[in-house]
């Protein structure tokens, strides 16, 4: 069986995510998928994993989205109005996984990564010394939220809340918990970031 992190089926994951309009089941399997491969390497069984995606198929399909009016016999929703409504309900894979950093052409030139809130993680793991302790790390990013520095908006009960690339006044914030924070380490981690 080709394993859960292989590039291929990645990259189909991410890119059946972000198209406009997708069938649930689709939508379920790429959710299911990524969420996998960024957890360590524990093998979930064939079983568990096709439960998983029907849980998640099912929740789309009771979401009662707008069908893409191109094709309204086909079922496909919008992931990115799964993405939205999913926010507070189950963690929604991380995107950035998928852009590669960009290599630096001069020493002095910055890296961009394709999410807003890759930077201000790795700059915490340098303040914390080069540890990964998630409770330090979780301590030092509020206190750049409390800075006002970006993409951090507020610090809540639930969480860190931030700003994703393309948001704008009135969109809803990302929310950085630990356990977020965990999956975003792990694939730091796998990235050789850290």
């Amino acid at each position: 069986m080709t394993k859960l992190t292989s590039k291929p089926i990645l990259k189909k994951a991410s890119g059946i995510l972000a198209q406009e309009f997708a069938i649930p089941k689709d939508i379920a399997w790429a959710w299911v998928t990524l969420l996998l491969s960024q957890e360590e390497q524990k093998r979930d069984s064939e079983e568990k994993r096709y439960s998983r995606i029907a849980e998640f198929e099912a929740w789309i399909l009771e979401l009662g989205l707008p069908t893409d009016p191109k094709n309204s016999e086909s079922g496909a929703v919008s992931p990115e109005a799964v993405k939205n409504s999913a926010r507070n309900v189950f963690e929604w894979p991380h995107e950035y996984i998928f852009v590669e950093p960009v290599a630096p052409k001069h020493p002095d030139s910055k890296v961009t990564y394709g999410d807003t809130i890759t930077q201000p993680i790795l700059d915490a793991v340098k303040d914390a010394g080069g540890s990964e302790d998630r409770a330090a790390l979780i301590s030092i990013l509020e206190g750049y939220a409390r800075e006002g520095m970006e993409p951090f908006a507020n610090v809540t009960p639930e969480g860190i809340e931030w700003k994703g690339t393309t948001w704008t006044e009135g969109d809803k914030y990302h929310l950085l918990t630990i356990k977020t924070l965990n999956n975003r380490l792990a694939n730091l981690r796998k990235k050789g970031l850290i």
